[in-house]
């Protein structure tokens, strides 16, 4: 697995790949786009050598297309965004394939996160989180987040978000 930049040309996937994730309101290529050229906002994808044919289609209504990687490709299969907010780390996007879950993909981005959030000098990472996404807490509690409160019906189908914050970790 390689963890690199996210470019213009991962876009559709990563918004594919979101909506199979469970994200409910992905965002828009315009919206990826716009992150890309903040200096403020850090993206990355992970990706890997496919050993078969993957394809890409949403069961959502979305504004990009599906996407097809051929036996051998470098395909993305999952990204985050990282923003630098006011001396603060937020992890805005987070999602995986659900084929690779469990396989170290979103530890490996998180990572990635991390790393940067330290050679940023930012002091914590906030997030939020669905209550149902139970895999996801656990992952975020491994990277040392704790739970600081809840924000009731936070997404479209109702659901109370989980906010949680971790203290980076500076290393020498």
């Amino acid at each position: 697995m390689n963890i690199r930049r996210m470019t213009l040309a991962d876009i559709p996937a990563v918004i594919q790949i979101d909506a199979l994730a469970g994200i409910l309101l992905p965002w828009s290529p315009a919206a990826y786009a716009g992150e890309l050229r903040k200096p403020t906002s850090f993206c990355w994808v992970a990706e890997i050598q496919t050993p078969e044919p993957l394809e890409y289609a949403s069961p959502l209504p979305l504004s990009v297309e599906s996407v097809s990687y051929p036996s051998g490709a470098q395909a993305v299969i999952g990204s985050i965004t990282l923003w630098d907010t006011a001396g603060e780390g937020e992890i805005a996007n987070l999602a995986v394939h659900p084929r690779f879950w469990r396989q170290g993909v979103g530890r490996a981005l998180l990572q990635t996160a991390f790393h940067q959030a330290a050679a940023l000098g930012l002091k914590r990472i906030l997030l939020e989180v669905r209550a149902s996404n139970h895999a996801a807490q656990q992952l975020y509690r491994s990277f040392g987040f704790i739970e600081d409160g809840r924000r009731p019906h936070y997404y479209s189908n109702g659901e109370d978000a989980i906010l949680m914050s971790a203290t980076v970790q500076f290393s020498a």
